[in-house]
């Protein structure tokens, strides 16, 4: 057992499963481990009630928290949630919307709050690469295929004069899309209307795919969503704490990069999913074999672009870089 007990919440992806089956630990840590079917919901139990020692948070999240009088967390340079976000747009088929610069002036919708970490990305990408303006859209803020009540446990700053408002209880904003009661939603994750088939839902990217690979391919940018951050007061009383937690994480993510590269021998057959092995194989001349990478100089012209665009978005106080937000201990990663 080690000498630190430690609560450590995730959810349980590949790259944390090595840790959650206690494969892999934390050297001197005796960790407990908890998760959740929604991720927001870790998010929030962390932000508001300082629930568990270490955790899983979504960048945007986070980074709201640094602008508090006495920021609660410090990140490490942990990814466990990465995703390509071209895809995550989506547009009722009347509503006349092919390109991206027709959302401009429109009614769209967004999950849980103005400025969610798909958001985020996908408002920058679109702006940086078509000339997109957010500003000039109506914002409608609100639950998915069910109401909910909008994230408030994170400051939610937005610019002067732009039109953001809230569904009332009774709304969600993938019927609305559906009814054509709004024009698109940016969404994390895929409305039910869309995985149902719908015909009046479609995405601003049909193709995503080739899009997303040839803007990787031009950027070197694999959209970091979430991150892993520790309470700061345990991190002043533990020198070397961030560097342990840091350790096993990667650990195992490793854990889980190996096993890829080794269950190529039998096809993938650990998985479900057929042709597995020539989708692996596809995407190692473009992504290497460490394709999520950890620590801070792998991801830092990827955490400097979100945080770039999170501070044009008028959603940060000042233009923040990779070298303000982690661990000083681990600007060396």
């Amino acid at each position: 057992m080690g000498d630190l007990a430690l609560t450590v919440a995730s959810y349980r992806y590949d790259s944390t499963r090595a840790l959650f089956d206690r494969s892999v630990t934390f050297e001197g840590i005796d960790a407990s481990f908890h998760t959740a079917p929604v991720i927001s919901d870790i998010f929030e139990r962390m932000v508001r009630g300082r629930e568990f020692d270490v955790s899983e948070l979504g960048l945007t999240f986070y980074t709201r928290t640094l602008d508090l009088e006495d920021p609660p967390f410090v990140a490490i340079p942990v990814f466990p949630n990465r995703v390509f976000r071209h895809s995550c747009i989506y547009v009722n088929r009347s509503s006349g919307i092919t390109e991206p610069k027709d959302l401009e002036g429109r009614t769209v919708g967004e999950f849980g709050i103005y400025g969610q970490d798909s958001g985020v990305w996908a408002k920058g990408i679109l702006a940086d690469e078509y000339g997109f303006d957010p500003a000039r859209c109506r914002w409608l803020i609100g639950g998915l295929d069910r109401p909910i009540t909008p994230f408030d446990f994170v400051p939610r700053p937005a610019p002067d004069g732009l039109d953001v408002r809230y569904l009332p209880d009774d709304r969600a904003l993938g019927p609305m899309l559906e009814s054509g009661e709004i024009d698109a939603l940016f969404s994390a994750n895929v409305p039910r209307c869309v995985l149902d088939g719908s015909p009046e839902v479609v995405r601003l990217f049909p193709d995503y795919e080739p899009v997303e690979r040839d803007y990787y391919r031009r950027t070197g940018i694999f959209p970091a969503m979430h991150a892993i951050v520790l309470r700061r007061d345990l991190l002043g009383e533990r020198p070397g704490l961030a560097r342990t937690l840091y350790d096993g994480f990667l650990a195992a993510k490793n854990a889980a990069t190996e096993k890829y590269l080794t269950d190529r021998r039998i096809y993938q057959a650990s998985s479900m999913i057929p042709w597995m092995n020539a989708l692996f194989e596809e995407n190692r001349p473009l992504l290497g074999d460490d394709w999520f990478p950890y620590g801070v100089e792998a991801n830092r012209a990827t955490i400097d672009t979100f945080l770039r665009y999170h501070f044009r978005q008028g959603l940060s106080k000042r233009l923040l870089t990779s070298d303000d937000i982690f661990a000083e201990e681990l600007l060396d990663t």
